[in-house]
């Protein structure tokens, strides 16, 4: 079938990149906040010198032959939605946007639950996304369980994965209760992924060491998303910030590994440009963009699955340039062969998300899996083309052979305007976004969880409040 490809490195620019990111490891380490983790790895036969681990290579070899090739991904019920490590891009919401942008508004406000209900609802509704995500950080949350109430919410009003991640060592664990509340065999057949993010340069945090530590003993897939800034957290050229960044994610699978063999582990990332006007961090520069597509070859030359942060936008508003930048680079993500794509929805660097630029978003989508998709030859054509030409048999229009391929062949967008000009009223393309967003709140229904997962994940969602002496509101 032909279908359109992307390779950005050459065997010999992978491994030279390889090795540069190996020598930053034996030579410089990496610095880990939480001293239990750092015993761990020094218990392990790792060298700590001047406060740093350093990794050597047969430790990193030793990792990567053990990390999987394929982690199947199942929804909340347990059917299959994907197998990571094929290719396939699963595009999911950008997470952990700390503002939501209404529908008319110029500035941004700070989220409720009802939001991040809303969200979870709609993006349930919409095709584009295989996967849910934490998207949003409810305001009115105490601190203390932000993190964990994120996933509930999703958890009850989504059966579609969940890409997510934990604010504290603490409810980590608790937050795996509540998969595990959902279906038992969470483990076997995993519907959550949780990104745990090291800190440029070569620093891992107590919080997101501990975490990695726990999902590996767990058996959760953790999502290692490297964070190089450009020029301000990483070298400002391209090639430094992926040597960079490649060291940090080889640091993370080698923990994984080293704590669980054959943890579930995917190669990740969210390079910036730190732009030197404004200091602002920009993730669709074309700077970013590349850093991106050449740690997916870096990921596939070792077999692992691969993610990036793509589908968004740095605008301030749901403008050109916010459908230009998660155009492009959603399309580079299927292309390229992303397994799992996060910001659809976001805005600001990635800060603020948008329930219409979440339908917009779906659309690109769509059509970045149908560029991706390619086509299939058509054994029928010749006869087809020679019995409207010569046996005049009307047009291809009315043809047997378009009614009967067209629905899998096309992929036809729902909002974007591709009619023709009417005498009615013309709306923007965002208002017809906004009342997609208003037609599906009123009328999808989320699939809902049975009695008693219900009544076994609210028991878990009590003791997480019962921490901060206070009792779960409704959601």
């Amino acid at each position: 079938m032909p279908r359109p490809a992307l390779t950005l490195l050459s065997r010999d620019e992978v491994e030279e990149l390889h090795s540069k990111a190996l020598s930053l490891l034996e030579r410089v380490g990496v610095f880990f906040e939480d001293k239990e983790v750092e015993r761990l790895l020094t218990q392990n036969g790792l060298e700590l010198r001047n406060g740093r681990v350093l990794f050597t290579e047969s430790c990193i070899r030793e990792a990567l032959s053990k990390a999987p090739k394929r982690i199947p991904l199942y929804d909340r019920e347990g059917r299959l939605v994907s197998v990571l490590g094929e290719g396939r891009t699963v595009f999911n919401p950008g997470s952990a946007a700390i503002k939501i942008l209404d529908f008319g508004a110029s500035e941004p406000r700070n989220p409720s639950l009802k939001d991040l209900r809303d969200l979870v609802i709609l993006v349930d509704a919409l095709k584009g996304f295989k996967a849910q995500s934490t998207a949003l950080v409810p305001s009115e949350v105490p601190n203390e369980v932000k993190d964990a109430e994120r996933l509930y919410v999703v958890l009850k009003y989504s059966a579609k994965p969940i890409v997510t991640g934990a604010f504290t060592v603490e409810n980590l664990p608790l937050m795996v209760e509540m998969l595990k509340a959902v279906r038992e065999d969470y483990r076997a057949r995993p519907f959550a992924i949780f990104d745990v993010c090291p800190t440029p340069p070569l620093n891992w945090s107590r919080v997101t060491s501990r975490n990695l530590v726990d999902l590996a003993r767990l058996g959760v897939p953790a999502e290692i998303i490297s964070m190089p800034g450009l020029g301000g957290t990483s070298p400002v050229t391209i090639y430094g910030a992926l040597v960079q960044h490649h060291a940090e994610v080889l640091s993370g699978i080698a923990l994984s590994q080293i704590v669980s063999p054959g943890a579930p582990v995917i190669y990740g990332g969210s390079p910036t440009l730190i732009h030197p006007y404004y200091g602002t961090a920009v993730i669709t520069s074309p700077e970013s963009v590349l850093v991106t597509l050449a740690y997916r070859d870096l990921a596939r030359h070792f077999s692992l699955p691969v993610h990036g942060y793509l589908g968004l936008s740095d605008s301030k508003a749901v403008d050109y340039q916010a459908g230009a930048e998660a155009a492009y680079t959603a399309v580079l993500a299927a292309v390229a062969g992303f397994d799992v794509a996060s910001g659809p929805g976001m805005l600001e660097f990635e800060s603020v998300q948008s329930l219409e630029k979440l339908v917009l978003d779906n659309e690109v989508c769509m059509l970045a899996d149908r560029i991706a998709r390619g086509f299939s030859p058509d054994a029928e054509v010749v006869e087809v083309i020679r019995e409207v030409v010569l046996e005049k048999r009307g047009n291809f229009l009315a043809h047997k052979h378009t009614r009967a391929r067209y629905r899998e062949e096309l992929q036809l967008p729902r909002v974007w305007d591709v009619a023709s000009r009417g005498k009615e009223a013309k709306q923007s393309l965002l208002h017809w976004a906004h009342e997609e967003v208003l037609r599906t709140l009123r009328e999808h229904a989320p699939p809902t969880l049975d009695g008693d997962r219900l009544a076994r994940l609210n028991s878990v969602r009590k003791a997480l409040w019962e921490r901060v002496g206070q009792r779960p509101p409704d959601v």
